[in-house]
């Protein structure tokens, strides 16, 4: 991969955690991998790093500040909203409705978590494949 930021990962599952982290490993992805179990941990952080981050994997829901409330206020906050960080769901489930408000808050893709650690390790790379070939505000110099 040639984007060297880290990789966001905003999901209240543990388990998840772990699995994100097993496919980077087997990927050899090199990015750091940070994680955060909703949108109030998250934002702190995304509000003050001087990184550029290489992508948002979020869950939909969550405690606190679930994935929909989350976009919003990057959305909502022009310092984030600059900072044009890719921003993908990848969620257990959803509805219509769900899809609808993400995609009308500008999500970059919206995905659902698979049954089989292979299928997901798939879903990830190409994820990730496409975020790498992208052209987008943090990847032109």
């Amino acid at each position: 991969m040639t984007s060297s930021g880290p990789i966001i990962i905003v999901d209240d599952d543990t388990d998840d955690h772990f699995i994100f982290k097993e496919v980077t490993t087997r990927l050899n992805v090199p990015n750091e991998v940070l994680f955060f179990r909703n949108g109030n941990e998250v934002l702190p952080y995304l509000r003050t790093t001087t990184q550029k981050p290489f992508i948002i994997f979020c869950d939909l829901n969550m405690p606190q500040m679930d994935g929909l409330e989350l976009r919003k206020t990057i959305q909502s906050e022009e310092y984030l909203r600059s900072k044009s960080i890719p921003f993908v769901f990848f969620t257990t489930g959803a509805s219509l409705h769900q899809v609808r408000q993400a995609y009308d808050l500008t999500v970059q893709g919206f995905f659902i978590k698979e049954a089989s650690f292979a299928e997901t390790e798939r879903t990830f790379k190409l994820i990730l494949d496409y975020w790498d070939k992208c052209l987008h505000p943090n990847t032109v110099k």
